[in-house]
């Protein structure tokens, strides 16, 4: 099991994952952008034993403790295989989300909307996977 060594950035990632999908169905594809990668940046942050500034060391970090996760319970792969090729390929995308919110990458509508679906799904597997646990 998880230990989540930081609280203030669990209840971070929980409103995160909670406010994307409220975004995205409001329309607002630059604010779900950043919660993708605001979520995956507060869940790092609530579990590793030190905070994580640098967004390469934040997925290096996010990518072993989804495997942790993912170890213990195989829908997590099933879904994460369902919307994206790996845990690389998500957490790639999830990065390119945050580029974007700043101006660094241009999407269409509808690839917002299409990649953005496919993040929630991940995401709110993570979060009911920890919520079980915790």
């Amino acid at each position: 099991m998880l230990q989540v060594r930081r609280p203030v950035y669990f209840e971070h990632f929980k409103k995160h994952v909670e406010d994307l999908e409220k975004h995205l169905n409001e329309g607002d594809y630059f604010q779900a952008a950043e919660k993708v990668w605001g979520a995956i940046s507060s869940f790092v942050n609530a579990f590793h034993f030190e905070e994580v500034r640098r967004a390469w060391v934040k997925k290096k970090v996010f990518a072993q403790l989804y495997r942790e996760l993912a170890g213990r319970d195989r829908s997590l792969d099933s879904i994460l295989k369902a919307n994206f090729r790996n845990i690389a390929h998500f957490i790639t995308i999830a990065e390119a989300l945050h580029h974007y919110f700043y101006g660094g990458r241009d999407y269409t509508e509808n690839q917002l909307i299409d990649i953005i679906t496919r993040c929630v799904k991940v995401l709110k597997s993570i979060y009911g996977k920890v919520i079980s646990e915790t």
